[in-house]
């Protein structure tokens, strides 16, 4: 119970406890994105794969001096996060096209010009603060997340204004990808393949959505710099690969350290997977398979006690 605690106390324990059950509670750490069907996404290329514009509009927060996104971290106190900053920034891109003003979309060019001045020479982004159950994690810490959602935000930036300095930094964001754990990198080298984690600890952890979301920046990377596309390729099988390990019979993984997915992971992953599914239609059998979980509600007490115990 404990460890359930740690993980979500300061960021809405009764609404992830509710997510198993229903989608009608949200709550800001907990927003259910839908997603972007193709179609749409081809109409309008600013579009992401999951509309994330609430996490920008809903935000109450201070902003720092220079006008940066501050996250209110597991220990009370507001911080400049790489991670959640380029979660705000494509939050930003997304509010701008839900709304059409332009406030927005200066807010994410504000964004992505802190995330140029705040790239490392090896490609990365690294973080200060961390969750505390990640204890191991190197400080700073780099994460696979990050660098996707910001290879995404940059090359958003690169098509509202032509200038290249975004799709530089967006390249360099997707070489650092190929780094491995031993150079301070993000990939880890697993039995069956390999992993892009979005926590780099000593042993694996292996989170599922934030690979997903590393292999779509670099999807969206690959559409304007054809030289990345074998690295998406490469990924795009290799997750076809191991998605299975996430399989738990009953309910998704969270990670490949044997965490199970809160109600609301393991909805995000059905979404990722129907993203997915339109570029490959073998991760249909699996969003299928995890919205069958989801819909059985012993299945999702199961988890629940999983979760918690």
């Amino acid at each position: 119970m404990a460890r359930f605690k740690n993980i979500k106390s300061s960021h809405g324990i009764l609404t992830v406890i509710l997510q198993y059950y229903t989608e009608r509670f949200q709550d800001y750490w907990h927003i259910l994105y839908p997603g972007i069907l193709l179609k749409k996404r081809l109409q309008d290329p600013f579009l992401y794969f999951w509309d994330i514009s609430r996490k920008a509009i809903e935000y109450q927060g201070p902003f720092s001096e220079e006008g940066i996104y501050l996250f209110k971290g597991y220990d009370g106190q507001f911080h400049l996060h790489a991670l959640e900053v380029t979660v705000y920034t494509i939050g930003a891109w997304c509010a701008w096209k839900n709304t059409q003003h332009n406030y927005w979309k200066d807010k994410a060019l504000k964004h992505c010009d802190w995330l140029l001045t705040q790239q490392e020479s090896d490609g990365a982004w690294r973080t200060q603060h961390k969750n505390p159950i990640y204890d191991d994690l190197p400080c700073p810490w780099p994460s696979a997340l990050t660098q996707g959602l910001a290879i995404s935000s940059l090359v958003r930036a690169y098509r509202v204004t032509g200038d290249k300095k975004y799709l530089h930094s967006a390249c360099n964001a997707a070489n650092f990808l190929q780094l491995d754990i031993s150079q301070d990198g993000t990939r880890r080298e697993i039995e069956c393949g390999f992993i892009l984690e979005e926590y780099p600890v000593k042993k694996l952890s292996g989170v599922l959505n934030g690979y997903i979301t590393a292999i779509l920046g670099l999807y969206e990377l690959s559409q304007f710099k054809n030289e990345y596309l074998s690295q998406f390729e490469q990924n795009f099988e290799n997750l076809k690969k191991i998605l299975p390990l996430y399989d738990a019979g009953f309910w998704s993984f969270y990670s490949l350290d044997g965490n199970y997915a809160s109600g609301f992971y393991h909805r995000f992953h059905i979404t990722q997977l129907s993203i997915l599914s339109e570029l490959d239609d073998y991760f249909l059998q699996y969003k299928n398979k995890f919205e069958s979980y989801l819909n059985n509600n012993w299945f999702a007490t199961k988890a629940l006690s999983k979760k918690i115990f």
